[in-house]
């Protein structure tokens, strides 16, 4: 008769599978579950676990996971040659007045974010330099050294997070891509929408609105 064993947290398919050869070398007769798949030690092999598994064998997964680690590793030395190329851009830009940190200017960048959400990145950052918004994280710092927390900051309508927000997403792929998710995907009381409306009083800044308009430029194009 069958009986289960656990798998151990950490334990990786390839470990789970030598755990069952093992115990089917002591004849005993044991099962386990790996991601929702039972696995017999009677019949379990390297191939057959990997395929169930993953859909590939072991040769063709860790060929994949080659393929993978190669393409992530490619990828980030993109990204990162780009946000130099995005740090060259800014601080070419960026001039004393710029650095200067204002609530207007806090609105302006925001709200240019807000209403350019699938803008290419140089240009983004170009029109945020316009804007005045040049300053940087240490900028942010210097002139606010009262730490705020950020999304406390972003409900309450703190400038220096408002500020926080533009300088990721201007300087970062990733700054941006997290603006996105979590401060323009919803209209809570930390997006900055609810940011827009606290600081100005223009409650018709809404997500549902800034969408609209947004569509409606695109469907122009």
């Amino acid at each position: 008769m069958e009986r289960e064993i656990q798998v151990a947290p950490g334990d990786n398919l390839e470990s789970v599978v030598y755990t069952l050869l093992a115990e089917k070398a002591k004849g005993k007769h044991v099962f386990c579950f790996f991601n929702n798949h039972k696995l017999h030690s009677d019949t379990v092999t390297m191939d057959s676990a990997f395929k169930e598994v993953t859909g590939f064998t072991k040769e063709e997964f860790d060929k994949k996971q080659q393929e993978w680690r190669e393409e992530f590793e490619r990828e980030q030395k993109e990204r990162e040659a780009r946000e130099q190329e995005y740090a060259q851009i800014v601080e070419a830009g960026r001039t004393d007045e710029s650095r200067k940190i204002t609530l207007d200017k806090v609105i302006a960048g925001l709200k240019f974010i807000a209403y350019n959400q699938n803008m290419d990145q140089k240009e983004l950052i170009e029109g945020l330099l316009r804007l005045g918004c040049g300053f940087s994280l240490e900028d942010i710092v210097e002139q606010f050294p009262e730490q705020v927390k950020l999304f406390e900051g972003v409900k309450n309508g703190d400038i220096s997070c408002g500020a926080s927000i533009i300088a990721n997403v201007r300087d970062s792929e990733f700054g941006r891509a997290y603006c996105d998710d979590r401060f323009l995907s919803v209209d809570d009381d930390t997006s900055i929408y609810h940011f827009i409306r606290i600081t100005t009083g223009d409650q018709t800044f809404t997500k549902e609105k800034i969408d609209g308009m947004n569509e409606s430029s695109e469907a122009k194009l």
